[in-house]
Order: C-alpha cells, then sequence, then structure tokens
C-alpha cells in the first residue's frame, strides 16, 4: 500500500508539471499569491485596490525576493482539501491559475495528519503548511444592553444569534441540547450582511472569527456598546494560520518562513494587524 501511494504521488507531480522555483520566481518578476475573496480584514478589494492584513504580509513576501505580488482572489470552496488542490497544487479546473503560495490556511496538526480513507496518503500530502502568523478564534458578540454576558449557549434559546452558514459555529449552535436553539440561529451566506443586521438591531448576537467582529463592528472603540467572549463554549475556539506552498516548492517555503519568522520577531506583523484595528495574537504553536 506504501509503494502504491508513493507511485500514485509521483504520478500526479509529474502530471501537474513542477512547482516554480525561486529563481522561476525571480525570473519572471513577480509571485502569486492566493487571498480569499471578500474576506475583511485579511483580504478585499476597496476602491479597486487590495487591502488587508493578508495582502500586507504578502507585499513583504514579494519584497523579500525583490518582485511584484501578483494577487490570486480565489473563493472558499466546499472545503479545505479543494481549495488547496484547485489554489496550490493542481491549479484551477477552468482557469489553469496556480498560486506559487497561499495564505490564511489552518496550521492544525490533527488537519495535516489525516489520511485519505482510500490510499492511506496523507489529505495534504501535495502541499507544505506552515509559518503560522496568527492565532484566529471563534467568539460571540453580543449588545450589551441586551445581553451583558453570556454564561451559557442556553441564552439563545430567548435571543437571536446571527452566524455564517456552514461554519463550525453554526453546525454547534443549530445542534446544541437537541437543536433546542435552532429557531433563533440566523443563518447567512455572507457574514457581513449578518453584521449588518446586527448593527441594525435586527438580531442580538454574532457568532464568528474574532477578526472579522473586531474589523466588522471595529470593535476597539465600541466595547460601551458591544460584548465579546473569550469563545464559543463546547468547540475548539483556537487555532493558528499559516501559508501552504506545494510540496515540491520546499525552497520557497522555507524562504517564506525565514520571512515570516522575521515580520513577528520585528513587530511587524503586530504593526499590521494594528493598522486594521484587530488583536495581534502570537500563534499558540510558538509556546507560552
Amino acid at each position: 500500500m506504501k509503494f502504491l501511494t508513493i507511485i500514485i504521488t509521483l504520478l500526479l507531480i509529474s502530471l501537474c508539471s513542477y512547482a516554480r522555483s525561486i529563481e522561476d520566481i525571480q525570473a519572471s518578476g513577480e509571485i502569486v499569491i492566493a487571498l480569499y475573496n471578500d474576506f475583511p480584514p485579511y483580504s478585499y478589494i476597496e476602491d479597486g485596490e487590495a487591502k488587508g492584513i493578508d495582502v500586507e504580509i504578502g507585499k513583504h513576501i514579494a519584497e523579500s525576493l525583490n518582485v511584484k505580488p501578483k494577487w490570486y482572489f480565489t473563493d472558499s470552496g466546499e472545503d479545505m482539501d479543494g481549495d488547496l488542490r484547485n489554489v496550490v497544487w493542481k491549479g484551477n479546473p477552468v482557469h489553469k491559475t496556480r498560486a506559487d503560495v497561499m495564505l490564511r490556511i489552518p496550521y492544525d496538526y490533527n488537519y495535516m495528519r489525516e489520511t485519505d480513507v482510500s490510499t492511506g496518503a496523507l489529505r495534504t500530502d501535495m502541499v507544505v503548511i506552515k509559518s503560522p502568523y496568527h492565532a484566529e478564534k471563534w467568539v460571540i458578540v453580543t449588545h450589551k444592553d441586551i445581553l451583558p454576558t453570556v454564561n451559557t449557549l442556553g441564552v439563545f434559546a430567548y435571543n437571536t444569534i446571527g452566524v455564517e452558514l456552514d461554519t463550525l459555529p453554526d453546525k454547534h449552535l443549530s445542534m446544541n441540547t437537541g437543536g433546542l436553539l435552532r429557531k433563533n440561529v440566523k443563518r447567512y451566506a455572507n457574514f457581513q450582511d449578518a453584521v449588518k443586521d446586527f448593527k441594525a438591531g435586527k438580531i442580538d448576537a454574532l457568532a464568528g472569527l474574532k477578526s472579522q467582529l473586531e474589523f466588522l463592528l471595529d470593535y476597539n472603540n465600541n466595547q460601551d456598546k458591544y460584548y465579546m467572549t473569550n469563545e464559543v463554549l463546547g468547540i475548539k475556539s483556537i487555532w493558528d494560520i499559516g501559508l501552504a506552498t506545494r510540496t515540491d516548492a520546499r525552497e520557497l517555503s522555507y524562504h517564506i518562513d525565514d520571512v515570516i519568522t522575521k515580520l513577528y520577531e520585528n513587530n511587524t506583523l503586530q504593526k499590521i494587524f494594528d493598522s486594521y484595528h484587530v488583536t495581534y495574537s502570537k500563534p499558540i504553536s510558538y509556546g507560552p
């Protein structure tokens, strides 16, 4: 089985050609950096210009190679496996574009060790996930005058809460206590629409990414109006985010790893997050 897995992997690599080397990237004058589309504060377009935390990090990566960044904005697919396959190691099935590096990838040991049921190969066998640069969180935000605190999810048997469709908070809250809360869980295809309804007072609370809620609500300047929890009770609420390259782009992944380490050590990451009014959290994989 191991021999078969190796053969399959080699065939896939040969069919998908090779990753661009650092020399190839420098010769072309640009590095293709994949970012999630319409995902503030990490990556979004404003007045025709790419903006966001990941955009700033991408600029530093490009500068370290003395090339320009070429942004490859992509929508999220059904799962992370599909995103990595279609963006990093195989390429888009329609326009064939393939990124040299993709940002905002879960740096999660359990995910990186998951194996394919049919082949036994690692699900991330064709990519390298490295360079954690931030610890992300699921949290809940409420209107203080309606819910000054949240000690139990049971409060949402009586109060409404907005979530993004098919996220972990959506599934958790919808199934909690045998579905008792489901009637008050308002599901949105676009989380920014949930934020708009929350601001307008149409829903009592939101469950989402801490970074998004801080940015979209300007939370640090509105703590008199809003209450934020430290977690979403009952689920894994904190994890690192990092970057992904193809497995055969090891030299590039090591180079980027050094860039991210320097950005952390000289407090540039802190400054980038501060500029978007988002609290920077040291990756948990860095240790205490």
